[in-house]
């Protein structure tokens, strides 16, 4: 199985999956770079995954809890005893008739992840950082166009014409989890002559290339575009065409109505952007071939739904929808199933998210997978007892990190843990591991198979791509795929009948014409640079349920959130006398977020050739009228939380506004704790027990906050 020379794989330091070749001599790992089948780029993560690989710091066997919960006590056990104390606790709940209070916390790398198989055949629920980031543009995306959007997705900048318009809405593609081909495919288009606009209260390297930077008040994006919107209605400058074709009978009128105040001049006092900026902005729209936004990361900033809701609008009255420069409508690779198919139960029945007193207000929610943040909330209620985690780290990720790891260590009155099982499976040593009753050492991307195919990529240049073990793995490390489909064997044989996890890839590839054997020699990858662009006209119709464009939500007439609010998100109006400063939390291309291979990989610590500091960013204004000067040591404090570092004065900041580096705060490993930095969620409200801050509409929970600073 295995061999040396370039092997066509997929890297996994983040979410994006790059396509990438390995070399392999004697059976080592020696080098990577992208497949240039895939565009062939590869990042700074990326091509530090062999020091993950090769950490002397892997977790390579089982390990069981020997003292309480936070202590991060082990002893090492066998894997026969891993396997039965998982099926032992999985079954006393599932024999209850509880099933629907476990849950599976990972990242799916795939539409039937057999760790999800699982869990539906269980009758738990997946839970998820991807709401984290931009369910205010799947919900979106789901009601307006009736499709499931591109999760990460740019738009397809290879494609802008001459002329088009790159809009990036405080989102920062070149240091996030995007493809790596993402910052070439934008200065491409630069090349050709297409302009790009950066709207974002902090200069990022985006905003260095960009033609114009517009630092906009964080949350102000649904205003702004909203002034956008209405200088385009009114002036005729709208896509008027594709309106009367697509949009449903009726919306146009309706969104008239609505959008008549939104005048730029009432959207330029909420979003502190000229109004004679927006009006620029709407001309520059008018008059381009096409114009795309790219904005998962703007939803940091406050109001996600109603951003949503004003993005696709933008989208529909420019005609941008699945056109070169514009947005890409979603293509699902058409797998075959792997029958029979588990039935999951309902979400909006059994959720773990709908608990206590407020379980009412979650009438309205809709998504299809369980938001982690709420884990806290229903373990103090008894609504979570068994927790799984996969490549995630809730200890630090979570919305109010330290409510989530107090729920977790909470005990009945019987000394009983309120949570009863904790199982992790990890490749490095986590934060999340401390409170594990089970840790299971995982393999690497270059040590497992797995079947990668998704609509929430920005890779169109697979429409499903291969990872595949290129060397033996360390240790006694097990894919936790296999781990799981080994559980499905014991305790639900009918869904996990086939051999291993090569067969049931095999299986789906079916779909496809492909086998696991053809698509190496295809290398690695299915369909490799195909793309294909106004689908919706093939089909005659949208997938709504009118089979138009939808723009009037009346699913939510009766809370009278039928169209998109301009305000400012609650969090944004409320104590701004105490906390007189907004958070920005961004992120950078040396960290995958909160995840334990960036925080303990020594080439991504290096302060050479990665990043080892999280300092405070203040603009130098607002600094001298507190009397704070570069380096010094301050206090950042919101309603809930407290951290310490060092100041760094920037004019790349708008004024009234703070900004840290998201992802740090690891505790645990050699490398991790050379750092001695912050973690940002420490200052975020735990959103389970603050449901009145959380938009209700599309589940998601607002990480930037109000903060102080002082000496």
């Amino acid at each position: 199985m295995y061999e040396d020379g370039w092997i066509p794989t997929v890297c996994y330091q983040c979410k994006a999956e790059c396509s990438i070749l390995a070399l392999v001599k004697n059976g080592i790992v020696q080098e990577v770079k992208g497949n240039p089948r895939a565009r062939g780029k590869m990042c700074v993560k990326g091509m530090a995954g062999i020091t993950s690989l090769y950490s002397k710091e892997r977790l390579t066997h089982p390990m069981k809890r020997v003292g309480e919960r936070g202590e991060g006590k082990f002893e090492r056990i066998s894997w026969d005893e891993a396997m039965e104390m998982m099926e032992t606790k999985l079954r006393a709940l599932h024999e209850k008739g509880e099933g629907h209070k476990f849950t599976y916390s990972m990242f799916p790398h795939s539409a039937s992840d057999p760790k999800w198989r699982f869990v539906n055949a269980y009758g738990g629920f997946i839970s998820t950082g991807l709401p984290h980031c931009d369910s205010g543009k799947i919900m979106a995306h789901l009601h307006t166009f009736g499709c499931f959007p591109n999760h990460h997705i740019a738009p397809m900048y290879f494609s802008v014409p001459k002329g088009g318009l790159m809009i990036l809405s405080g989102r920062h593609p070149f240091g996030c989890m995007d493809d790596a081909c993402v910052a070439k495919d934008i200065l491409d288009a630069k090349e050709r002559g297409a302009k790009l606009i950066v709207i974002d209260p902090i200069f990022r390297p985006e905003a260095a290339k960009a033609d114009w930077w517009i630092p906009i008040k964080p949350g102000g994006d649904a205003a702004f575009f909203l002034g956008v919107c209405n200088y385009l209605l009114l002036n005729n400058l709208h896509n008027k065409e594709f309106c009367d074709k697509w949009v449903r009978e009726g919306d146009m009128e309706k969104l008239l109505d609505y959008i008549a105040d939104k005048s730029p001049e009432k959207m330029s006092a909420i979003c502190e952007v000229p109004a004679a900026d927006i009006i620029k902005l709407a001309k520059m729209v008018a008059e381009a071939p096409s114009a795309c936004i790219d904005a998962f990361k703007s939803i940091m900033y406050g109001n996600a739904m109603d951003w949503g809701q004003v993005w696709s609008i933008f989208l529909v009255i420019t005609g941008n929808l699945d056109n070169p420069g514009g947005q890409p409508l979603p293509e699902l690779t058409p797998m075959a199933p792997v029958n029979p198919v588990p039935t999951p139960p309902n979400l909006k029945e059994l959720g773990y998210h709908r608990t206590g007193p407020n379980r009412e207000k979650f009438d309205h929610y809709n998504f299809i997978l369980e938001p982690t943040w709420y884990a806290a909330q229903a373990i103090k209620e008894g609504n979570l007892k068994i927790f799984f985690a996969t490549e995630c780290n809730p200890a630090l990720s979570e919305m109010g990190a330290a409510a989530w790891r107090e729920a977790v260590s909470m005990k009945d009155d019987d000394g009983n843990y309120m949570l009863d099982f904790f199982m992790v499976s990890e490749i490095l040593p986590s934060e999340t591991m401390k409170w594990a009753d089970l840790v299971l050492p995982d393999q690497t991307n270059y040590e497992r198979w797995e079947l990668l195919y998704m609509p929430w990529w920005y890779n169109y240049s697979h429409g499903a791509s291969l990872c595949r073990p290129v060397v033996k793995p360390v240790g006694e490390a097990r894919h936790t795929n296999n781990v799981i489909i080994e559980l499905g064997k014991r305790m639900f044989p009918e869904f996990f009948a086939f051999k291993d996890d090569v067969e049931y890839y095999d299986i789906e590839l079916g779909g496809v014409g492909m086998s696991i054997d053809k698509l190496m020699e295809n290398g690695g990858l299915w369909s490799p640079g195909t793309v294909g662009f106004y689908k919706y006209k093939d089909k005659k119709k949208f997938d709504t349920p009118s089979g138009k464009i939808e723009l009037d939500w009346n699913m939510y007439a009766d809370i009278n959130q039928q169209w998109p609010s301009p305000e400012l998100p609650l969090e944004y109006r409320k104590e701004e006398d105490n906390f007189p400063f907004i958070l920005i939390n961004f992120r950078t291309i040396f960290l995958n977020n909160t995840g334990a291979w960036s925080h303990n990989n020594a080439q991504l610590r290096d302060p050479v050739s990665g990043l080892d500091s999280n300092p405070i960013m203040i603009n130098p204004i607002d600094a001298s009228r507190l009397d704070i000067n570069e380096g010094d040591t301050v206090f950042l404090e919101s309603t809930t939380g407290k951290v310490s570092s060092i100041v760094q004065l920037t004019e790349k900041i708008k004024p009234g506004c703070i900004g840290i580096i998201h992802g740090f705060g690891q505790t645990v490993g050699q490398v991790a704790t050379m750092v001695s930095c912050f973690n940002d969620n420490e200052l975020i409200a735990d959103a389970g027990s603050h449901l009145d801050e959380q938009d209700l509409r599309g589940g998601e929970a607002h990480v930037s906050t109000r903060v102080t600073i002082y000496k």
